[in-house]
């Protein structure tokens, strides 16, 4: 009788072992939902990061236009887009939001170099920006369209920027 219950206890014991090892051996399932979410996530993180560049690029160029004074127009340009970048981003469309920025960046760098400033390599995109955007890419063109269509009567003017504070051009903490 004792040799059957320590047989007895072995096979119990046996098979809960290889149970609890199947289930430990096979990975997590994952869903679409989970895949999904983690991308856009992404994309927002990306989105975030980008306009957050793009607009310590503006700040620099508006303080080399404020010194120099060379009007080009590009900094109001920069401005335009970066605005739109933003309430894009405030819509959730952050890839076209990082587009937008971009085009923003690009007029940001032609002030600066206009007025004497030099373009480093902290101005610009990192490489893992530029993947996202060359993987769905968009013209410059297509982009001054929609800013035109969404934001008509915008100013052109640098002079319009040089005496005040460029606001809403950033993304908050909690945004």
């Amino acid at each position: 009788m004792k040799n059957f219950r320590i047989v007895l206890l072995l096979v119990i014991f046996s098979i809960a072992g290889l149970g609890f090892t199947e289930a430990q051996g096979q990975p997590p399932r994952k869903g679409p939902k989970k895949a999904v979410a983690a991308k856009r996530h992404a994309d927002k993180v990306h989105a975030r990061r980008a306009i957050r560049r793009t607009t310590f690029v503006i700040h620099r160029a508006h303080k080399a236009v404020k010194e120099n004074k060379v009007y080009t127009g590009n900094l109001a340009r920069a401005v335009a887009h970066q605005r739109f970048a933003r309430r894009l981003y405030m819509n959730g469309k952050f890839l076209r939001a990082m587009h937008q920025s971009r085009v923003a960046r690009r007029y940001a760098i032609l002030a600066l170099k206009a007025n004497k400033g030099e373009e480093s390599a902290d101005l610009a995109f990192d490489k893992e920006d530029e993947a996202i955007m060359n993987d769905n890419p968009v013209s410059d063109q297509e982009l001054q369209a929609e800013l035109d269509k969404e934001m008509p009567g915008y100013s052109t003017k640098d002079e319009d920027f040089v005496d005040k504070e460029i606001s809403d051009i950033d993304i908050g903490e909690n945004e």
